[in-house]
């Protein structure tokens, strides 16, 4: 079973967590990603989708433009996986919006890639 992460489990700072620097609502919503991106890998679509639709909410609620977008190109990973590509293009312009933005070039590419998905669902 892969823990949940709630508004409550944020509220404090592990020793770790003190001694990196990272803020609690951050690296939990970090750790929903990655736990979303490990299913992924799963093919555990469904769990992967709630674990990085949690990370989104949380980047989002603390104005994190770079974790957001990281986390939207997880889930339109997932709704291509899915073979949903209507629902995964406009998460990936908004991802690209948002990379460009922070000038992550290489990110930005791997989302051009994903976009041409969408158009051609045959590559993959």
């Amino acid at each position: 079973m892969v823990p949940t992460w709630t508004a409550s489990a944020s509220a404090s700072l592990s020793p770790r967590e003190r001694a990196a620097g990272i803020p609690a609502r951050l690296s939990r919503a970090l750790l929903e990603r990655h736990r979303g991106r490990a299913l992924r890998g799963l093919g555990r679509l469904d769990e992967a989708r709630t674990h990085i639709e949690r990370a989104l909410s949380a980047f989002r609620a603390h104005g994190e433009a770079y974790n957001t977008a990281r986390a939207l190109t997880d889930l339109s990973e997932v709704l291509l996986a899915r073979e949903e590509p209507g629902a995964a293009l406009p998460l990936i312009d908004e991802a690209i919006r948002i990379l460009s933005e922070e000038d992550a070039d290489q990110h930005v590419e791997h989302l051009r890639r994903l976009r041409e998905r969408c158009s051609d669902p045959l590559e993959g």
